[in-house]
């Protein structure tokens, strides 16, 4: 969950948009130090017996900074599926295995807690960071519309009962949706 609390970061440090080549730099760096970071240190963060962990890194990297790079001047995108993956993942992670409630109909292994928790510890993080990042400014109202679709879209991505590693659906669903959205609401 710790990458979550890049976007914090970079809300607070002033910064032009678009995305410069100097704010970029840094960015790319503090990702890819953090990811080998990740990779050296597995048995830190891994899950006993977790397999697939390169893959849950690498995924979470490339995804997140093909946003921020592809789109210099929205970078709330990339900042809004850091927090998904970080924040809704892991607290449905966490969630489920500490709550312990019914199980999704669709996969014994998930929980509706967990789902929930999913729900609503990104939804309200996603929506301010969208919100205090857009610029042009966008209300409330309109970086919701943007982040809701995007949350709903990965909780159920991370639901599905299949081999596909989660960073990589997670991911994705909140990358292709948030930018549908974006487009829809705020506009290119």
């Amino acid at each position: 969950m710790s990458p979550g609390l890049l976007p914090s970061l970079f809300m607070a440090i002033p910064h032009a948009e678009p995305l410069t080549w100097y704010v970029k730099a840094p960015i790319l760096l503090v990702t890819l130090g953090l990811m080998i970071f990740s990779l050296l240190k597995a048995r830190l963060f891994a899950r006993c017996g977790e397999t697939g962990w390169v893959c849950s890194v690498v995924s979470y990297a490339v995804i997140t900074l093909t946003l921020l790079m592809a789109f210099p001047s929205q970078p709330e995108l990339g900042l809004v599926v850091t927090i998904i993956l970080a924040f809704g993942d892991g607290s449905a992670t966490l969630a489920g295995m500490l709550a312990r409630g019914r199980k999704l109909p669709w996969n014994k292994a998930k929980s509706w807690i967990g789902m929930a928790a999913f729900l609503f510890c990104s939804i309200p993080l996603a929506t301010l960071v969208y919100w205090g990042e857009a610029h042009p400014g966008v209300s409330l109202l309109v970086a919701l519309a943007c982040v809701v679709p995007a949350a709903l879209t990965a909780a159920l991505a991370e639901s599905l009962p299949t081999r596909i590693n989660d960073n990589i659906r997670v991911g994705l669903a909140a990358a292709l949706t948030i930018l549908t959205t974006h487009g829809m609401f705020v506009g290119w």
